[in-house]
């Protein structure tokens, strides 16, 4: 089974101890299912080849989109049948109840299974494939359930020899109990019982007698209770009944284990491909159990490549996961391989270097093992054929080493076996012994490592560590973050500068006398506080760019977004723009060769008709109708323009469909010029044009109205007759010029002017609708007239 990855241990125990990839394991093997699944979680281990690392992987990246799209997989059910499968190759032997029960089981599970994968075939090609090993037997699982039930008993349906069998002891069990009952009566009324039941002794039926009277009922002692008052007899004449029951009850037994031996036989001659589907059915519970914990700790899959090159973005530590909300584990951003191949980590302590170190390592192992890391999937990971690791105090009486010794000891062993295809990772290196030796050895330590071209990632105080690894090619310096306003670490990983240990800042919070602080930095040396300083410099500046990095790459992408969004819009209004302009030159040109044949057939009417009144107004009435139609094509098709009104602008009236010409404006007024009339119109009321091709001849001044025409008359000072006389002249005028609503001014005083213009207005025949103005148009001294489209 090709399929199962063949777990092994390239790297040894002790390293992932270190690493605590067993509290990985320990999470893992609790999201599974059956037991069998859960001993084979516990022996994940590293793989061993590139190939085998992807192919699990993708193996776990199907499980988790099935598990996600499914909620649910048909795994309940999977027994540990090692026992009993070797059972069954063992001659004479046969299974239990409880044990075909359980093949029985694993049987239903693998054909559940079977079907669940074959449906979904497409979707989880590589899950599919475990189908091949998946048994579905459904002869040996159904004869199983036949004969055995759920409370571990054979059916009376198992065999029609048992079934009779059973019958027949009903029958002699009622028959003896019968007896029995007779018996029990006769022996009471002589008060020889001691209670007046019926029990049983050795499967046999008896009556409990009081121990004095023993020999007054014939028949069989048995046994006595503790105490020796009572003494159990089987009476003589139920001898034969007792037994038939006995028999009968050797018959039962030696029936059940000839059904046990069959059902057994027919497991034995299943055991091989039930044994496969068993391995497929705890691999399949591995999977998934991968998939739950890639779920649970919002893990993925990144790139796995053999460029020799670790690059985590937004990396946390998954045990630190299994404590902490996700909000507050700091991410781990880093990068390391090509040509830098040594890391030198620097910073204070508690400031997340040993957890860095840690992080780097147990997601290298765990990728390593087909487990999903939580960081992002565009980190990249290169395997290891040896990962070391120097973490923590191993110093031992008993074998004679102290805290350096053991470090030595690890250090040789890595120097000894690294190579280019080796991690090494060093927490603390050089320390426990004097500074400058210690600083001298991890620099010729790391040097030897970088030159082997070893990927190495150490973590250090010495401050000649962080000089060495600026000068020397192959490596780079890295650090810890640290608030130097409120002297607590923030976590964050920066590449390629050095950090300070900031020992002295820290005792300084922790309440440490300024004049011990004050000796400790005279004791440092005026260069190593130089030194300290420069770094303390370099890390402030470091946050203020990293704070106006983030600022600018912030509104950088906004304006990016901003700049993209532009770019589409203009390209589509463009394109827009020249459909419409397209559009509208057809259009017009269609258009003016209609007016030109509708004017010249207008004014010829008028002509001829000696302008009468029903001519002209049937005439302006289709000359109308084609300059609305005209207009709502170049509304429709061409912008319109935004600026404010000058003199020369197309212009039409709201509510109207005339289009003019502006040839003044004087403060919020501006007189429109259409054909030779000249109209006085607010500004507010009109709307701005597009300029259309010129129609001749002029209608309004064939039917000869001139002079400047204004959308309000003001009767103020005029009586009765006069005034309604000027008022229809008014009315006239204004709906031959085009206007949709005038405003008529009688004022307020006795209401008789309003009254007899309200009269004369409900008569007129080009009335729409007419009312008193509003408070803004003033209000009852005004009547406002709208006239008929």
């Amino acid at each position: 089974m090709s399929e199962i990855p063949p777990y092994a241990a390239p790297i040894p125990e002790s390293v992932l101890s270190k690493l605590e990839f067993d509290k990985i394991i320990q999470r893992v093997s609790r999201l599974t299912v059956s037991d069998v699944g859960r001993d084979l979680a516990k022996r994940i281990r590293p793989l061993l080849t590139l190939d085998e690392i992807r192919s699990e992987l993708q193996r776990v990246d199907e499980a988790k989109e099935l598990l996600i799209a499914e909620g649910a997989i048909p795994l309940d059910g999977v027994k540990n049948l090692a026992t009993s499968l070797k059972k069954t190759s063992v001659a004479n032997q046969f299974l239990s109840v409880q044990e075909l029960l359980d093949v029985a089981s694993t049987l239903r599970a693998s054909r559940a299974m079977h079907g669940f994968l074959s449906k979904r075939r497409a979707q989880v090609p590589l899950l599919y494939r475990f189908s091949e090993h998946l048994l579905s037997e459904k002869v040996v699982e159904y004869n199983i359930s036949q004969a055995l039930d759920d409370r571990g008993f054979v059916k009376d349906s198992a065999s029609k020899e048992i079934r009779n069998i059973r019958q027949d002891m009903v029958k002699v069990s009622e028959q003896l109990r019968k007896r029995l009952a007779s018996i029990l009566k006769q022996v009471s009324e002589q008060e020889l019982l001691q209670e007046e039941i019926i029990t049983t002794r050795d499967g046999r039926l008896v009556v409990p007698v009081k121990a004095e009277h023993k020999n007054h009922v014939p028949g069989f002692i048995h046994s006595s209770s503790a105490s020796g008052a009572t003494v159990y007899i089987e009476p003589a004449e139920t001898l034969d009944l007792n037994n038939s029951l006995r028999e009968l009850h050797l018959r039962e037994e030696r029936e059940i284990q000839r059904i046990l031996q069959e059902l057994t036989a027919q497991v034995r001659e299943i055991s091989g491909p039930l044994e496969d589907s068993l391995r497929a059915l705890s691999a399949l519970d591995v999977l998934f159990a991968k998939a739950k914990y890639s779920i649970e700790i919002v893990a993925c899959s990144p790139r796995i490549t053999g460029s020799h090159k670790i690059k985590l973005v937004e990396a946390r530590h998954p045990v630190l996961l299994q404590r902490h909300p996700r909000d507050e584990i700091c991410p781990l951003n880093l990068e390391l391989g090509g040509e830098i191949r040594t890391l030198v980590i620097t910073g204070p302590n508690a400031g997340g270097k040993s957890v860095a170190l840690k992080t780097v390592g147990l997601l290298t192992v765990c990728l390593m093992s087909g487990v999903h890391i939580p960081a992002s999937p565009e980190s990249e990971f290169n395997p290891f054929k040896k990962i070391f690791v120097d973490i923590g105090d191993d110093q031992s009486i008993e074998n004679d080493l102290s805290t350096f010794s053991s470090h030595l000891h690890r250090l040789k062993e890595i120097l000894v076996e690294a190579d280019s295809e080796s991690l090494v990772l060093i927490d603390e290196i050089g320390a426990g012994t004097d500074p400058a030796e210690g600083g001298a050895l991890a620099v010729s330590v790391l040097n030897e490592l970088t030159t082997r071209g070893t990927m190495t990632i150490a973590t250090t105080h010495h401050g000649m560590l962080k000089v060495y690894a600026h000068e020397t090619p192959g490596m780079a310096n890295g650090s810890m973050e640290f608030d130097q306003h409120s002297l607590r670490p923030t976590y964050r990983f920066r590449f390629g500068l050095p950090g300070s240990s900031f020992a002295l800042e820290l005792a300084e919070r922790l309440g440490v006398a300024k004049k011990v602080l004050d000796n400790a930095r005279l004791q440092l040396g005026d260069e190593k506080t130089k030194l300290e300083k420069l770094i303390a410099a370099l890390e402030r500046q470091s946050q203020e760019y990293a704070v106006q990095l983030r600022e600018v790459s912030f509104e950088r992408d906004r304006l990016q977004s901003l700049l993209k969004i532009y770019e589409e819009k203009t390209t589509t209004l463009k394109k827009e723009l020249a459909d419409i302009k397209r559009k509208a030159v057809e259009e017009t040109r269609d258009l003016v060769k209609r007016a030109r044949a509708t004017i010249e057939r207008s004014v010829k009417e008028i002509r001829e008709s000696g302008a009468k009144k029903e001519t002209v107004k049937s005439s302006r009435e289709r000359i109308e109708e084609l300059g609305h139609g005209y207009r709502e094509t170049l509304e429709g098709d061409l912008p319109k323009a935004l600026e404010a009104f000058k003199a020369g602008d197309l212009v039409v009236i709201k509510g109207s469909r005339e289009t003019g010409e502006i040839v003044e404006i004087r403060d919020d007024y501006a007189t429109v010029l259409r054909g030779s009339t000249r109209i006085k119109v607010k500004r507010r009321d009109l709307e701005k044009q597009e300029k259309i091709p010129e129609l001749e001849p002029s209608f309004a001044s064939d039917l000869g109205y001139t002079g400047e025409m204004k959308n309000e008359i003001d009767l103020r000072g005029f009586m009765g007759d006069e005034a309604i006389r000027k008022t229809q002249e008014f009315l006239d005028n204004a709906y031959a010029a085009g206007l949709h609503r005038v405003d008529i001014i009688h004022g307020k005083g006795t209401g008789a002017l309003r009254k007899r213009i309200s009269e004369f207005l409900k008569s007129y025949p080009k009335t729409k609708l007419f009312r008193l103005g509003e408070w803004n148009e003033g209000g009852t001294g005004v009547t406002v007239v709208e006239f008929l489209d």
